[in-house]
């Protein structure tokens, strides 16, 4: 407070504007010493105040910092300090007095950071003083540089993938395309960003297009083919995926990739030809067969007139077939599938099995109609075929079997029509027979080789006989193929066709499965003790086997048991395995391939096998049928589907097995097209063990 004269005492009176002033400064200095920001004055190359923050921030004490044991170069990174260097050196008035910029510089444990300076420059008392802020901008350099990152690996995964990247805009136009659209589509990336999607595809596939586009709109992400038309007029077969394109929370397009398939959809139109239809009269083959069938049983209704098959069998057909050779006897053939097609209504299914066996699905016919028709097949046959220059005439044994309701099974309802076929063509009573009860001749036979056959193994009446599978290169001896075979004491030696399905059907293919393959696996190990060059061992096994809960276990402990390698194993599977898609199935598969077995699919070509079956199960070899290794002297299409397959096989990592090589022609054939084996007559039929002389079949070119 101010003096004003009238106090008579000499008394103090304090100075309240130096109170007001030391209560700022220390307002001041804590501010200053407590704000979250680094803040310095920097006198020349010297730090002459920095405070707490500003230590805290680079981990040096104020005492090095002012006392001049840490520099500004020990601190700012080697590249940055010119810009230190600009602000100290250079005079102030040639200088903006406040500036910022952002620097790197090393904190005391050696790290690095990025940190924004905000700088002013100012003369106090004949010096150049600089003072400011320091901020840590790390978080944001480094979010900022993988942001950038980030756009260049998107940018790159859009410009260098080479399938199709594009967006749409809500109607369907182009907004981005990369250089995978030109090649794809034939048209420039301007020429798209001009167009939407519609006028690409083609006409029957756009409300296919239309339904995935506006389900990505609603934010579903889909896969899906198509075919679109390119600017050249070419049609291409696409794998598209959908997605939707989002901004802000909204959906704003859709995103798009697509992939050429038309390579591969093509192999696989081309296997699925081989696998579903018979390749020499084009008519539906068993398996397509069989599939419709199912379907029609499935679809019937308890009141309605059931499915029905009619199996025919071409009387006489193997005496033309000899009388005037094979090739009049394919097209011979061919014009009888013609002939049969044109007598069957569609949507009837006319179908041809094998050699002269068709089959004919009507799915809802009356009996009357059935009747009808089967009598319609026999007159249409019966009139005269001109086939290359003769005229022939043939009939049909017909078997007619009904199905009787949804319990039916495919495989049932067929062989029925084959036992009355058998019926008509053994009694030639009429040109049909319907199947019954009282018609099945073979029930008799089939009882009694299920009944001898449960000591069959106990009485050593199964033998295995074994046939070389040879290298084709140079014809040695590379693997052995293990058919069984039953020498009864009565029966004589059953074909393996005639107890082989009893066993399946009576669950006794179990353990004559077992048998046999321990028996070839004994027997392989035996080869090899006795200083053979090792081989694998080849050994069918069935449906029944492979769903057995302890399949893969029964095999390991064989393998354990005659130790034998795995390596030197393969089993064979036949097309029909494949066709039952259960999950025991995979997992037996998949455990057999774990435990180092070779699996190869046998009879390749009859028509089970589907292109996604051979990769999802990674097979090591096909075999392909003989009856287009038959084929293959006759100069028929047998050649071209052979190289066919070989070709599929080689590209999808198998190998090729042909069966049924009888002559010198077929093999030169088949070595041509660089099939990797083969067996057949013409190297060895199938013999015992002991009766194989395996130092020829190892060094044929010795002998």
């Amino acid at each position: 407070m101010k003096n004003d004269g009238k106090n008579s005492d000499n008394e103090a009176v304090p100075d309240l504007s130096s109170l007001n002033g030391l209560l700022y400064k220390d307002l001041f200095d804590g501010m200053i010493q407590q704000a979250p920001v680094g803040m310095y004055i920097l006198t020349g190359w010297s730090y002459s105040y920095v405070n707490q923050h500003f230590c805290e921030l680079i981990g040096y004490s104020e005492k090095e910092l002012l006392n001049g044991d840490v520099t500004l170069p020990d601190l700012v990174h080697s590249e940055d300090l010119p810009i230190i260097r600009t602000r100290v050196v250079a005079d102030t008035g040639s200088l903006d007095a406040y500036a910022r910029y952002r620097l790197r510089v090393y904190k005391r444990s050696g790290e690095m950071m990025h940190v924004e300076v905000h700088s002013t420059k100012k003369r106090l008392h004949g010096q150049d003083v600089l003072f400011g802020t320091v901020i840590d901008v790390t978080a944001e350099i480094t979010a900022a540089l993988r942001l950038t990152e980030n756009e260049e690996r998107l940018n790159s995964l859009f410009a260098y993938n080479p399938d199709a990247v594009f967006t749409f805009d809500l109607e369907g136009n182009f907004i981005t395309a990369n250089p995978g659209c030109e090649t794809l589509s034939g048209y420039s990336i301007p020429e798209l960003l001009q167009l939407s999607f519609i006028p690409l595809i083609v006409s029957e596939d756009l409300p296919v297009a239309l339904l995935h586009f506006g389900n990505a709109l609603r934010g579903v992400a889909e896969t899906y083919e198509l075919t679109i038309t390119r600017k050249d007029g070419e049609k291409r077969n696409l794998l598209v995926t959908n997605f939707p394109m989002k901004s802000g929370g909204q959906i704003v397009g859709a995103y798009g990739i697509a992939k050429d398939v038309t390579d591969a959809a093509n192999h696989k139109n081309l296997l699925e030809e081989l696998v579903f239809f018979d390749p020499l009269t084009r008519l539906p083959n068993r398996k397509l067969f069989e599939d419709r069938l199912k379907q029609a049983i499935e679809a019937s209704l308890p009141h309605e007139p059931q499915p029905t098959v009619l199996f025919l069998n071409l009387d006489r057909f193997k005496f033309i077939n000899d009388s005037f050779g094979h090739r009049f006897g394919d097209a011979f053939l061919k014009e009888i599938a013609q002939r049969l097609l044109a007598t069957v209504d569609s949507p009837n299914t006319v179908g041809r099995f094998v050699g002269d066996e068709f089959a004919v699905l009507l799915p809802n016919h009356a009996k009357e109609r059935v009747f009808h028709l089967a009598e319609r097949l026999n007159e249409s046959l019966a009139e005269p075929f001109e086939v290359l220059g003769h005229s022939v005439s043939i009939s049909a044994s017909v078997g007619i079997a009904f199905s009787c309701g949804s319990k039916e099974s495919v495989e049932g309802l067929i062989k029925k029509a084959d036992t009355a076929m058998y019926y008509t063509k053994k009694h030639k009573t009429h040109n049909y027979a319907v199947y019954s009860e009282e018609l099945d001749q073979r029930s008799a036979y089939k009882l009694s080789i299920e009944r001898e056959l449960k000591t069959a193994i106990a009485k050593q009446q199964l033998v295995l006989y074994y046939q070389p599978i040879v290298a084709l290169p140079n014809t040695k001896l590379s693997a052995m193929e293990a058919l069984i075979r039953w020498n009864h004491p009565d029966l004589g030696m059953v074909p393996p066709d005639h107890f082989i399905p009893v066993s399946e059907e009576s669950g006794q293919i179990v353990a004559i499965g077992r048998w046999v393959l321990y028996t070839a696996c004994l027997q392989n190990k035996a080869w090899q003790d006795q200083g053979h060059p090792p081989i694998k061992i080849c050994v069918n096994i069935s449906t029944i086997q492979l769903h057995q809960p302890n399949f893969v276990q029964t095999v390991k402990s064989v393998l354990e048991e005659t130790g034998l390698d795995a390596k030197w194993l393969e089993l064979e599977v036949t097309e029909s395995i494949l066709l039952e898609e259960t999950d025991s199935l995979k997992q037996s598969l998949c455990a057999l391939k774990e435990l180092g077995i070779s699996l190869s699919i046998d009879d390749f070509g009859t028509g089970y096998t589907s292109l996604s079956y051979l990769r999802q199960f990674s097979f090591d070899r096909i075999k392909i049928d003989r009856s287009f290794i038959e084929d293959i002297s006759n100069e028929l299409k047998g050649k071209a589907i052979t190289s066919t397959i070989i070709s599929l096989a080689h590209r999808l990592g198998m190998a090729v097995v042909a069966e049924g090589i009888e002559d010198e022609a077929q093999l030169a054939f088949l070595q041509s097209e660089r099939c990797n084996e083969g067996q057949g007559y013409y190297f060895s039929r199938p013999l015992p063990a002991e009766l194989h002389d395996l130092p020829r079949l190892f060094n044929p070119s010795r002998i």
